[in-house]
């Protein structure tokens, strides 16, 4: 059971569905959506980081969706597609590296 849990926060399940509400949030131009992706976006990104031992500025991602979101809040469609840039990115990334191992 607890495997499931932690696949289910840490894992892939956890990614897509935290890329699939980021995309919503922007392409309906709603907050909320983007701030329950950073919400979600947490476990994994402090899990990539290596945390307790921070190795990595991965446990900063959540920060582009938080701030996404606010720019969203502000009425900045534009900007809050330009701070989400760096978290979609990142994913890919990981993706290709997890492609690639």
């Amino acid at each position: 059971m607890i495997d499931i849990l932690a696949q289910l926060l840490f894992g892939w399940p956890a990614i897509l569905v935290t890329i699939i509400l980021a995309i919503i949030g922007l392409v309906r131009n709603n907050y909320r959506y983007l701030v329950g992706a950073a919400i979600l976006a947490f476990p994994f990104s402090w899990f990539l980081s290596g945390f307790p031992s921070i190795r990595s500025p991965a446990f900063l991602l959540p920060l582009f969706l938080f701030g996404s979101g606010y720019a969203i809040y502000r009425g900045r469609e534009m900007l809050a597609w330009i701070l989400a840039i760096p978290f979609f990115l990142a994913i890919l990334l990981l993706f290709y590296v997890v492609l690639a191992g």
